[in-house]
């Protein structure tokens, strides 16, 4: 399970407030798997929902780094692009093999450790450039 730390605040509450609902929904996924098999009605939603948030959630930050010109700004879009294609990778496997639970078991260690990843290394970026 990922928990919130300031280690992972950027001094934009808004987006901070988008990781943690992108954090909770990651490890709401691993609680679904250490359990019996979820429904595939609810694996639908939640990758429904994950697919759709990370679209705002990328966009706005994307948004946000560009108009407080942090120099992390281009490394930021490109990641977001990888992790889309990542993650359009598995909403195809996902679709051809339904809810699998190894398919899901990747799915979350795949965007657990690359929220993480990807927030101490880019996102924390923007916190400087906010301060000045």
């Amino acid at each position: 399970m990922l928990t919130w730390s300031e280690q992972f605040a950027t001094g934009s509450p808004l987006v901070d407030t988008q990781h943690r609902m992108l954090i909770e929904k990651i490890n709401h996924l691993e609680r679904l798997l250490s359990g019996p098999p979820p429904s595939k009605a609810i694996c639908d939603e939640l990758i429904n929902f994950l697919g759709s948030y990370v679209v705002t959630h990328f966009k706005f930050e994307e948004q946000c780094m560009e108009r407080a010109r942090c120099p992390a700004h281009e490394k930021n879009k490109q990641a977001h692009t990888a992790f889309l294609a990542l993650f359009g990778k598995f909403k195809e496997r996902y679709a051809a093999e339904g809810p699998k639970p190894e398919l899901l078991r990747n799915l979350q260690t795949a965007a657990s450790d690359w929220i993480k990843s990807h927030i101490l290394s880019v996102d924390i970026q923007l916190k400087a450039c906010l301060k000045s």
